[in-house]
């Protein structure tokens, strides 16, 4: 097994270049001390190049939506850890290597973030279902083994819920991430709100809510 301190994840990041955040995130990424890889799963038309050795990037020339995509990054990933990203967020180095050393306990399944906790003080707590509407969805954390594929039937929302509930041990939350973010660049576009009520249905009848 690798070290801790040994590149180890492959982040994934499904984008429609819709965000500012984008460009940065991915060159921050890349360069971290703990990624082995960044995969950028382009669902816009216009392609997407870096120079790093260490992004990839899966042009697909139309939207696949990003649950099918956060499937796609996770069978292409070669790195030991996953971490799902949002393309429109601000992250401190430090939350990949807390996300590590918490994916080193065997009783920890996955690592999201409550992105509206600001209690002063960043501290680690299992997490209920409530924290998936605070932000957990942003950036969460596990091993590439224990990913169970999103059903076909969910195409923007419930992934998050998904890895929640299949996840084989207890999700953790972690609070006061550093993690800024306008939350919704993409997901929130009226295109899209069309498609929440029915993908709804869907998330509970998957997870039996």
């Amino acid at each position: 097994m690798s070290s801790r301190g040994e590149p180890q994840f492959s982040i994934i990041i499904p984008t429609l270049q819709r965000s500012a955040e984008l460009r940065p995130l991915v060159a921050q990424l890349a360069e971290h001390p703990r990624v082995l890889e960044v995969i950028v799963i382009n669902n816009a038309s216009a392609p997407l190049q870096w120079a790093s050795p260490r992004v990839r990037v899966l042009q697909q020339g139309h939207n696949i939506f990003v649950n099918p995509a956060w499937n796609l990054g996770v069978r292409e990933a070669r790195g030991r850890l996953v971490a799902i990203v949002n393309d429109d967020i601000e992250m401190p180095n430090s939350l990949l290597h807390l996300a590590s050393e918490l994916l080193s306990r065997p009783w920890v399944g996955l690592v999201g973030a409550d992105i509206h906790h600001r209690g002063g003080s960043r501290r680690v707590r299992l997490a209920t279902h409530a924290h998936i509407t605070l932000g957990y969805g942003v950036f969460m954390a596990l091993r590439r083994k224990d990913y169970i594929p999103i059903p076909d039937d969910l195409k923007i929302w419930g992934g998050d819920d998904w890895l929640f509930w299949s996840a084989r041990r207890p999700p953790v939350v972690i609070l006061d991430s550093g993690i800024s973010t306008t939350m919704g660049t993409t997901s929130g576009s009226a295109e899209f709100r069309a498609m929440r009520l029915e993908e709804t249905r869907r998330v509970d009848a998957h997870i039996g809510g």
